[in-house]
């Protein structure tokens, strides 16, 4: 079996399982954006630092589960999602990647600057700033892998019957 048709059949194998992978963590990320629009001039005790910790123990489990997903999109997505989508080295998929790469470089910026003491006003900052990107990488996805992805599953379901 060449390279491309096991990666066609480990992409087959495995799409339900990233599928629903990807919509929880899209769901845990629309949760996340809920708790950063969390105001503390709303409340008579401003506690930004409550608020940032409150955060940040959604935040951290989820960076490592979507950053676990990436690999595995990486490997099996990506790859097939090129030739299905249209743009090539600057199409979606290259977006995605560079989204990808700086999602990561504004989450090891947030790491430095939490260990560095720095003020929960701006480590919330730099937190949004990954969710944003990473919000935007869904959109993405949402927008042309994930459908892109669904026909070729189910043309392959049509080929085997």
């Amino acid at each position: 079996m060449d390279n491309s048709n096991s990666a066609l059949l480990d992409l087959y194998l495995t799409y339900d399982q990233w599928k629903e992978e990807h919509e929880a963590l899209y769901a845990r990320l629309l949760e996340l954006c809920r708790l950063m629009k969390w105001n503390p001039s709303n409340y008579e005790y401003p506690d930004w630092d409550a608020h940032h910790r409150k955060v940040r123990n959604s935040f951290i489990p989820f960076m490592l589960d979507w950053q676990r997903h990436l690999s595995k999109e990486r490997r099996t997505i990506y790859p097939i999602a090129k030739s299905l989508t249209c743009g090539g080295r600057i199409g979606p998929v290259a977006a995605l990647e560079q989204d990808d790469r700086i999602a990561a470089q504004f989450y090891e910026e947030y790491q430095k600057v939490t260990k560095d003491g720095t003020s929960p006003e701006d480590a919330l900052s730099r937190l949004l700033q990954v969710l944003m990107i990473i919000a935007e990488h869904f959109r993405v996805e949402d927008e042309t892998v994930v459908p892109a992805t669904d026909r070729l599953m189910e043309q392959l379901e049509y080929s085997s019957c």
